[in-house]
């Protein structure tokens, strides 16, 4: 009798398992999923680009099938005129994909930040979809320049530091602390930090670092294209120092 009942109760727990599992299993023939669940775009500044994005069934039937599309306004960083995004795609008839053609421009975009734009595909009552879809989207500089990055960190009295960024062989200032040689740009930002970010052509170039109190209280960390080409510590340097690089 004991052997019995261990033989039923053996035989419940397997249907129990089974049926379990078919509950929570996604039937295959009724789902769709974009082709990856992360793109990277990179356009340039001041024009527009367009992406395709591969959207796949996991069957296929002779009918047309259509399905929502939709902008994850949560998760989604880019300005909404940035983009044209449809509404639907549309899987022909004996096939199993479709391609979702997406529009940006470079409004409310800057070279020196990633956006995102999240996408997802409408699930129904049968119809099952894979993840989302994020589109980090980021520009380039124009004309092909280069992204020029600088750290300042200050101490308590930032008011003393004036800099500036000269193209060597054309003899001009390409950016600086402020528009009129002097001091006084970074006044009230005591012990505070500031990332100065300029799109510029390759060429030589010397960076003019100046304190006002000959302490040199001010540290500089300076990338172009992504890489460091000078570090300078606070206290390294008296009231003046120069930095001299070509990119």
């Amino acid at each position: 009798m004991k052997k019995i009942k261990l033989f039923l109760l053996l035989i419940t727990t397997s249907l129990i398992i089974l049926t379990s599992c078919e509950e929570n299993e996604v039937p295959t023939a009724n789902f769709i999923t974009f082709e990856s669940q992360s793109i990277d775009i990179t356009f340039d500044q001041g024009t527009a680009a367009t992406q395709e994005v591969k959207i796949y069934a996991a069957n296929i039937t002779d009918q047309d099938r259509t399905f929502g599309v939709a902008v994850v306004g949560a998760s989604t960083e880019v300005d909404a005129a940035a983009y044209i995004v449809p509404t639907t795609i549309t899987i022909p008839g004996g096939s199993n994909e479709a391609t979702l053609t997406i529009n940006l421009t470079d409004i409310n975009m800057s070279p020196f930040a990633t956006q995102a734009l999240v996408i997802s595909l409408e699930a129904s009552a049968d119809m099952y979809t894979g993840e989302d879809l994020t589109m980090n989207v980021s520009l380039n500089c124009p004309n092909n320049g280069i992204k020029f990055i600088m750290k300042l960190g200050f101490d308590d009295w930032p008011e003393e530091v004036y800099w500036r960024l000269v193209d060597v062989n054309a003899g001009v200032i390409v950016a600086a602390s402020q528009a009129t040689p002097g001091y006084g740009a970074y006044a009230g930002m005591n012990r505070g930090e500031v990332t100065v970010q300029e799109c510029i052509p390759s060429g030589d170039y010397q960076l003019q670092i100046f304190d006002g109190y000959g302490d040199g209280g001010t540290s500089y960390v300076v990338t172009a294209g992504g890489v460091q080409i000078a570090s300078v510590a606070a206290g390294a340097y008296g009231s003046s120092t120069t930095v001299d690089f070509s990119i």
